[in-house]
């Protein structure tokens, strides 16, 4: 039995904030991470707990910590999210900020969204990659170009984002397994939740993060994430760039507030990190011996 109050959308006032913020992070967690899901986590099955000591007592580096325990209710949806589309969803993630649009799109079969016969068509992908661009554009607005942090992330409406790819379904026939339906409809009910209390919130503030650690880290050395870092990683030869690399390093530090070496260090404790890391020291090596040999 746990004693508290329900967390309801209508009612949530600003200092609930930090526990829906709680629940985007455990939803990701359990969407790109466990792939073990609670996908009905409404105002309904979200329980603000019992308080956990003092709120006066966080620190002022973690000013939003919860003094809250979050308890979910009713685990009577509960979804199972292969591996294969947790790792396309975090490529997803990286190529949309990055605006690879052809790469976005290709990741939809990986998804297991589209039928093979679009992705077997050129005309027709080239079609359907012209599509997402324009649905991306409804749902995301980009920081100016004049500002100068890398590390600022586009703004992501996620309810309109689905809308655009619901308009897209008849025309590509899209293919919406349970998965995809559950885990849509959880991510909305927390964002619209998260924007009941702060109209700005941008749920790929928190996305975007835990995606770029897991590409950095790549924890089970999957060949897809390794792909997706090196293309994001490449000079324009094709080749690992260390300025683009630490670009990467760089915004993953700012937005989870540690330091460069940490994001470094954390990659370095995989595989998969280990192994991107040696073969980016591998092409600068190359790089610096051309240049000698020249």
């Amino acid at each position: 039995w746990v004693d508290g109050e329900r967390l309801v959308a209508e009612s949530a006032s600003g200092e609930d904030l930090p526990l829906v913020e709680l629940g985007i992070t455990a939803t990701l967690l359990q969407l790109l991470g466990t792939g073990v899901m609670h996908t009905d986590p409404h105002g309904g099955n979200l329980l603000k707990g019992p308080i956990v000591g003092d709120a006066r007592s966080c620190p002022p580096s973690r000013p939003s910590l919860p003094s809250r325990q979050l308890v979910y209710l009713d685990f009577g949806l509960v979804a199972d999210v292969p591996l294969q589309v947790r790792e396309g969803l975090v490529c997803a993630v990286m190529y949309m900020v990055e605006r690879r649009w052809v790469d976005v799109a290709s990741l939809f079969h990986a998804l297991m969204l589209l039928p093979d016969w679009v992705i077997a068509d050129a005309a027709t992908l080239a079609s359907f990659t012209r599509d997402i661009e324009l649905a991306a554009k409804e749902a995301l607005v980009f920081p100016s170009e004049t500002k100068s942090s890398r590390a600022e992330v586009p703004s992501l409406r996620f309810a309109a984002l689905l809308e655009q790819l619901v308009l897209l379904a008849p025309r590509y026939e899209f293919q919406l397994p349970p998965y995809f339906l559950n885990n849509a409809r959880a991510l909305g009910c927390l964002e619209g939740m998260a924007r009941t209390v702060d109209p700005e919130f941008n749920i790929l503030q928190k996305v975007y993060p835990f995606a770029l650690n897991t590409l950095l880290s790549n924890p089970s050395d999957s060949p897809v994430l390794r792909e997706t870092l090196r293309k994001l990683c490449s000079d324009s030869s094709g080749r690992l760039s260390l300025s683009r690399a630490s670009s990467l390093v760089d915004s993953a530090a700012r937005l989870t507030g540690t330091r460069w070496r940490k994001v470094v260090a954390d990659s370095l404790r995989s595989r998969g990190g280990r192994r991107f890391f040696r073969a980016l020291l591998r092409s600068e090596a190359a790089k610096l011996c051309g240049r000698v040999l020249e």
